[in-house]
């Protein structure tokens, strides 16, 4: 069998469950999550899990935030006047949207946490930030 190293392209079928045993997010059997092991834009949690595994095996994890989406920081909610949207905007609580907030224009993914006639409040946090998650792995092929 293939055992998965360092800058291997995998497929996974994946499952983040909640401590309240609520899957918070995963694959679908018959749709892998293919990534290339090491990948900077991937979460360092799955090179982790995934790294020596072989085509077929399975591994569970408990992941405290900081190991899985980060720590709930609450710099990352912000404030924002009603007048900065565009009146039709989709302002409903827990909408998502990217927008532009450093200099050079790299969008951020928000969700809306709150919204007033005035103010609407945003908030950068991963919708998992905070959780401690059991991430199980199904390594399926490495390619």
């Amino acid at each position: 069998m293939t055992r998965a190293e360092m800058g291997d392209a995998v497929r996974v079928y994946y499952k983040a469950v909640l401590e309240n045993e609520s899957i918070a997010e995963g694959t679908s059997e018959g749709e892998p999550f293919e990534f290339s092991v090491g990948d900077p834009t991937v979460r360092e949690m799955f090179t982790k899990i995934v790294l020596g595994m072989e085509e077929g095996d399975k591994r569970s994890v408990v992941l405290k935030p900081e190991d899985a989406f980060g720590v709930y920081n609450s710099e990352y909610v912000v404030e924002i006047g009603r007048d900065k949207f565009p009146p039709d905007a989709p302002l409903e609580i827990g909408t998502r949207m990217e927008v532009q907030s450093d200099p050079d224009g790299t969008p951020i993914d928000v969700s809306v946490k709150a919204v007033t006639d005035q103010i609407v409040t945003l908030d950068a946090n991963h919708s998992l930030a905070g959780e401690t998650i059991t991430l199980t792995v199904q390594l399926v092929e490495v390619m």
